[in-house]
């Protein structure tokens, strides 16, 4: 009995001794924030530094297309030019993924040509700009009922619409009471080459050869080879087009020019090059341009002077031209 007694004890000790630091053992919360761990709460909402919708805890909770900054209530009444004066602060809404026209964009990351456009006019009147978000991209077009204007400039929320092509089916402007600015440039589908065709200049000496000239299905471009007889394959969507170029299925394509931003940004060792001097076809290229409401002619004259200067100054061409992206200047100046 002594025997079991004094083998027992040394266990008996050790569990009370754990039971007893348990019992009393101190508790700690540990604190997690919604924005992060361990960066401390913040008053009011902070922007992500990249638009993400589905991690962006504002559009997670059913707050969306909202202004970028607050306008005072006795600020909102007045003309587009005279808010933006008042406030030193041009507020805009531009498409958060149309590179390479705008983005939103990390810090120390290129926010886009539209977007430095955009900052160069400002900075010349001292003023700031803010950026709100929206979706340009749906069914009907940015004019139909429910689209990027009802959800943008419409309802105020921005003085000015950047990243528009003037297509020539523009239906929707006056419903929508809006006007189109002076173009600042122009787009258009351009020939790019590599291998053995990349001495070429031009889409007649690729008819002479056995190669074919790749377009994206379904587009003004492939509507012009198929009139023009020119040996041509289909791809889905420009990047399918850049796909085929990169893996050697193809060795010339007609690209949209802002597409060849895009390429040189996802395929760092992509071979092909825009053939030197070659300029859209007609029926192929259009001018870009921002929107404002028809009866804000202030704002509509102070953007179209900017326009004027910077094309006369070559500062637009600099800026396009950085971003990889061929410069053709508007085809309409008026």
């Amino acid at each position: 009995m002594y025997f079991l007694f004094k083998i027992s004890l040394p266990f008996l000790i050790f569990f009370s001794h754990l039971l007893y630091s348990n019992e009393f053992e101190e508790f700690h919360l540990y604190p997690e924030y919604i924005y992060g761990k361990n960066r401390g709460p913040k008053l009011g909402y902070t922007e992500p530094p990249i638009y993400d919708p589905l991690n962006d805890p504002l559009f997670r909770s059913g707050y969306k297309d909202f202004t970028p900054v607050g306008v005072a209530n006795e600020l909102k009444e007045l003309a587009a030019i005279e808010r933006i004066e008042k406030m030193k602060r041009i507020i805009a809404c531009a498409d958060a993924w149309y590179w390479p026209f705008s983005r939103t964009s990390r810090d120390n990351e290129p926010p886009g040509i539209e977007i430095e456009l955009l900052e160069k006019i400002a900075k010349k009147k001292n003023y700031e700009i803010s950026i709100g978000w929206v979706n340009m991209l749906t069914r009907f077009g940015p004019g139909s009922p429910g689209a990027a204007y009802d959800r943008s400039i419409n309802k105020g929320r921005c003085d000015v619409v950047l990243g528009l092509a003037i297509s020539g089916d523009d239906h929707h402007m006056s419903t929508n009471e809006l006007s189109f600015t002076k173009p600042f440039m122009s787009t258009g589908f351009v020939l790019v080459t590599q291998g053995p065709l990349k001495n070429v200049n031009s889409i007649d000496e690729i008819k002479n050869t056995k190669y074919k000239i790749g377009v994206p299905a379904y587009s003004p471009m492939s509507e012009y080879a198929e009139k023009n007889e020119i040996p041509y394959e289909t791809f889905f969507q420009n990047i399918r087009v850049i796909r085929a170029l990169v893996d050697q299925e193809i060795q010339s394509a007609m690209l949209w020019s802002g597409a060849v931003s895009q390429a040189k940004l996802d395929f760092a060792n992509a071979e092909f090059d825009v053939v030197k001097n070659f300029k859209p076809f007609e029926g192929t290229r259009w001018d870009m341009a921002w929107v404002v409401k028809t009866e804000e002619k202030g704002l509509l004259e102070f953007i179209n002077s900017s326009f004027d200067e910077m094309l006369e100054s070559g500062e637009i061409q600099q800026i396009v031209e950085r971003y990889g992206v061929p410069f053709f200047p508007p085809l309409n100046k008026n």
